[in-house]
């Protein structure tokens, strides 16, 4: 009886771990609260953007029609956001594109970027 609640310890402690680290993780890559730009009714690009799969780690803020991309970086143990480009968003014959060549579209909640292929971005409101 004592070795079940020994093994029964052991395995509540690991998953305690476990589900503290995920947590953690999670926090560690959401936006600095000077990064979060509120979404503009009027402007569908407006508004900060994540990466739809957590471990890539990219982002776009995009405020009025001027961009910023950012990519999570590890730095000191300690996950960062480094500005990767700046641009600005104009329509062309096609729909829209940067200024650094990027087709960009919004539907809805989702941002799509494409460069060598598209990217999902989903919008980011806010904890």
């Amino acid at each position: 009886m004592k070795k079940t609640k020994t093994v029964s310890l052991v395995l509540f402690i690991g998953v305690v771990i476990i589900l503290s680290s995920c947590a953690s993780m999670i926090e560690k890559i959401l936006p600095n609260e000077e990064l979060i730009i509120a979404p503009d009714p009027e402007n569908p690009f407006q508004g900060t953007w994540m990466s739809t799969f957590p471990s890539s780690g990219y982002m776009h803020v995009i405020n009025g029609m001027n961009g910023e991309w950012y990519a999570r970086v590890k730095k000191r143990s300690v996950n960062t956001w480094d500005k990767l480009a700046v641009y600005t968003i104009e329509e062309s014959d096609n729909g829209y594109i940067t200024s650094n060549n990027w087709r960009i579209s919004v539907n809805d909640d989702v941002l799509a970027v494409e460069k060598s292929r598209y990217i999902r971005y989903d919008r980011y409101i806010g904890k």
